[in-house]
C-alpha cells in the first residue's frame, strides 16, 4: 500500500508536469512568433529602405538635370555618376531581397527602365549635347528624361507599398498562431483542471478525512471526552497517526484516573489540615469563589466553599483579593491596629488577616490563601502593655517633673553657689531628663491618639507657613552639622485641614531623623505638591539608607534598625508621626535602600475638599 509521501508525490508530480508541459508550449510559441515576425519585419523593411534610397538618388540626378537647364549652366557630372552610383548599389541590394509575390516582376522592369534612364540622362548632359539651343535641350528632356523617371518614382513605390503590405499580412499570421496556440493551451488547462479535480477528490479521500477526523478527536480531548477511539482503515503515516493518538487517548484515561483519585486524596487531606487549624483559612480561586475553608471561617466570617468574596458582605476581603491579585505579592497587617474586630455570642474577638497568592511557573495566579490569625490574645495583651505604659509614664513625669525643678533650681543657684564640677554634673542630669521626658511625653501622646482622647483642632492650616517654620527650626542644626537643607513648594499649594500644633511635629520629626542618618556634606529637601484630594509631602534624604529588613517596622514603637554611627534614640519619633498622620486620615510611608538615602512621604487632607459629598 503506498504511503502518504507516495500519495503525495504523485499528486504533486502530475501538477508538476502540467505546469511544466504548459510553460514549455508557452515558450515555444512565443519563440516561434518572435522569429517569425522578426524575419519578415526585417526582410521587408530592408527592401522598403532600399527603395527610398533608389528614389532619392533618381530625385537628386532629376534635380540636378533640371537646375542646369533651367539657368543653361553644366550639370555637375561627377555627382550625377556618384548617385546613379548610389542607386545601382541600393537596386542590387533589392534584387537580393526579394520575399513578396510580384516584387520580382517590378524588380526587373525597374532595372530596365534605370538602364535607358541612365543612358538617356547622360546623353542629355554630355559635351555634344551643350551646343544645341537650349530649347532644344528641354524638349529632350521632357519627351526623352522625365518619362523614365517618373515611372523609376511609381516603381520604387510600388514595390516599398509591397513590402509594407506584406509587413501588415505577417500580424494576420502572428494572430492566426496565435489562436491556433490559444486553443491547445486552452485544451491543455482543461485536461489540467480535470486532473486537479481528480486529485483533489483522491487527496481528500485519502488525506483531508482522516486528518478532520484527528481534528474532530483532539477537539474532543480538549473538551475532557478521553472515552473515544479512532477507526485505522490504512497503513500509511495518517494509519500510523491514528494509532499513536489512540494509544495517547488510554494512557490520558489511565493517566486521568491515577491523578483524579491522588486529587481526592491531596483535598482531603488539604480539608483536613485546615479545618484543624484554629485560625480562619480559606482558599481561593483565582476569580474569587471559595474553594475551601475551615469551621471558623465560616463561623466567623461565613466564608464557606462556593461562596464568593463579592458576595460575602465583606468590602476589606473584597478590597484585600482584589489588590494581592493585582499585585501578585503576600499581603501581610503592620500592626495589631489593623485588626478585624468581631462579636460573636457575645465575645468579642480580633483578627489579623493575611492573602497569600498561589502562582504558578510562569508566575500567573492560580489561586490565594486567605488567613485569619485570631489574634485576640495578643490584642489585648498589646492593650494591657499600652495601658501599662501610660500608668507608669504619668507616674514618672510627676515624678520627672519634681527632679526636673530640683535641677533647675539648683542651677539657678537658689539654694546655692555650685562649682564647676558640680555644675557640669546638674548640665547633664538636666539633659538626660529633658531628653527623658520628651520619651514619656512622647508615650503619653501616642496613648491619647490611639485610645482618642487626644484633642485635633483641626482647621484650615497655610501649608505654605507650615512647612516653611518647621524647615527654619532646624536650619540651623543643619548648616553647623554641614548638611544643605532645601525647600521647594508650588506658589498655589492648598491649605491642609489639621491641627496646627500636632501636624508640624509629623516634618520635625521626619526632618530630626534626616538629620540623625545624613553625614557632613549631603543634602536634604523638603517638598509638598497637591495631589488629589490630599496634599503630599516628601522629606529626601542622601543618607545611610534603611535596610531592606528594616523597612517594615521603621514606624513600630521603640524599634531602630541596627545601624552603625546612628545616635541614640528612643524609636519613638516615626511612631508617632505615624500616629497623627493617620489620626488626621492620611497615609505615610517610607522608600530607601541601603546607602542611597531616604524618601518619606505623607498626606494631608486639604481644606478645600468636600469630603462629606466625597463619603
Amino acid at each position: 500500500m503506498l504511503g502518504l509521501r507516495h500519495k503525495l508525490f504523485i499528486a504533486f508530480a502530475g501538477l508538476s508536469v502540467l505546469l511544466v508541459i504548459v510553460a514549455g508550449l508557452g515558450t515555444l510559441f512565443i519563440g516561434r512568433v518572435s522569429q517569425s515576425f522578426d524575419r519578415i519585419f526585417r526582410e521587408n523593411l530592408t527592401s522598403i529602405n532600399a527603395c527610398r534610397e533608389m528614389r532619392q538618388a533618381a530625385e537628386e540626378m532629376n534635380e540636378d538635370l533640371l537646375l542646369a537647364l533651367w539657368d543653361g549652366t553644366a550639370p555637375d557630372s561627377a555627382d550625377a555618376l556618384v548617385q546613379a552610383g548610389e542607386f545601382e548599389r541600393h537596386l542590387r541590394f533589392q534584387q537580393g531581397n526579394l520575399t513578396v509575390a510580384g516584387e520580382q516582376a517590378i524588380t526587373d522592369s525597374l532595372l530596365r527602365v534605370w538602364r535607358e534612364y541612365r543612358t538617356r540622362y547622360f546623353a542629355l548632359i554630355g559635351s555634344g549635347a551643350y551646343g544645341k539651343p537650349i530649347s532644344q535641350r528641354r524638349t529632350a528632356y521632357r519627351t526623352e528624361v522625365n518619362p523614365y523617371f517618373r515611372i523609376i518614382q511609381r516603381q520604387t513605390r510600388a514595390i516599398a507599398e509591397l513590402n509594407s503590405g506584406n509587413i501588415l499580412s505577417a500580424d494576420g499570421q502572428v494572430r492566426a498562431q496565435a489562436r491556433t496556440a490559444r486553443k491547445a493551451m486552452t485544451a491543455l488547462l482543461g485536461s489540467g483542471g480535470a486532473l486537479i479535480l481528480l486529485l483533489l477528490i483522491l487527496l481528500g479521500r485519502t488525506i483531508l478525512k482522516p486528518i478532520q477526523a484527528l481534528t474532530r478527536s483532539a477537539q474532543e480531548i480538549e473538551k475532557g471526552n478521553l472515552d473515544l477511539a479512532l477507526k485505522v482503515g490504512s497503513k500509511d503515516e495518517l494509519g500510523q497517526l491514528a494509532e499513536a493518538f489512540n494509544s495517547m487517548a488510554a494512557r490520558l484515561r489511565e493517566f486521568r484516573r491515577f491523578d483524579q483519585a491522588k486529587l481526592v486524596r491531596t483535598q482531603r487531606a488539604t480539608q483536613t489540615a485546615i479545618g484543624s487549624l484554629p485560625d480562619a483559612v480559606a482558599v481561593l480561586g483565582p476569580d474569587g469563589e471559595v474553594e475551601m475553608s475551615n469551621d471558623p471561617a465560616a463561623a466567623h466570617f461565613g466564608i464557606k466553599p462556593g461562596s464568593h468574596v463579592d458576595g460575602l458582605g465583606l468590602p476589606w476581603l473584597a478590597e484585600l483579593f482584589s489588590k494581592a491579585r493585582r499585585e501578585l505579592r503576600p499581603f501581610h497587617p503592620q500592626s495589631y491596629e489593623s485588626a478585624l474586630q468581631v462579636f460573636r455570642e457575645g465575645q468579642e474577638r480580633f483578627f489579623l488577616p493575611h492573602a497569600i497568592p498561589i502562582l504558578d511557573e510562569a508566575g500567573h495566579l492560580t489561586g490565594m490563601t486567605l488567613v485569619l490569625a485570631d489574634v485576640t490574645g495578643l490584642r489585648r495583651l498589646d492593650e494591657t502593655k499600652s495601658d501599662l505604659l501610660s500608668t507608669l509614664s504619668h507616674e514618672l513625669k510627676t515624678k520627672l517633673t519634681s527632679v526636673r525643678m530640683a535641677v533647675h533650681l539648683l542651677l539657678g543657684e537658689k539654694v546655692g553657689d555650685l562649682n564647676s564640677r558640680q555644675a557640669d554634673l546638674l548640665i547633664a542630669a538636666r539633659e538626660d531628663s529633658e531628653h527623658l521626658h520628651r520619651i514619656i511625653e512622647g508615650l503619653l501622646d501616642m496613648g491619647r491618639i490611639r485610645s482618642g482622647r487626644l484633642n485635633m483642632e483641626q482647621k484650615p492650616v497655610d501649608t505654605g507657613e507650615m512647612t516653611a517654620q518647621a524647615v527654619a527650626t532646624f536650619m540651623r542644626a543643619y548648616q553647623d552639622k554641614g548638611i544643605r537643607l532645601s525647600l521647594n513648594l508650588p506658589a498655589d499649594l492648598p491649605k491642609v485641614f489639621a491641627d496646627g500644633i500636632r501636624a508640624p511635629l509629623v516634618l520635625e520629626n521626619l526632618l530630626s531623623n534626616a538629620l540623625k542618618y545624613t553625614g557632613p556634606g549631603g543634602e536634604a529637601k523638603v517638598e509638598a505638591e497637591a495631589d488629589g484630594g490630599f496634599v503630599a509631602f516628601r522629606v529626601t534624604d542622601s543618607g545611610a539608607g534603611i535596610p531592606a529588613e528594616d523597612l517594615p517596622r521603621v514606624f513600630d514603637r521603640f524599634y531602630r534598625g541596627a545601624r552603625e554611627g546612628e545616635p541614640g534614640g528612643a524609636g519613638l519619633g516615626l511612631a508617632i508621626a505615624k500616629e497623627i498622620v493617620e489620626a488626621h486620615g492620611g497615609t505615610i510611608q517610607v522608600d530607601s535602600r541601603k546607602g542611597e538615602g531616604s524618601v518619606f512621604s505623607f498626606t494631608l487632607r486639604r481644606a478645600d475638599a468636600d469630603w462629606e459629598g466625597a463619603g
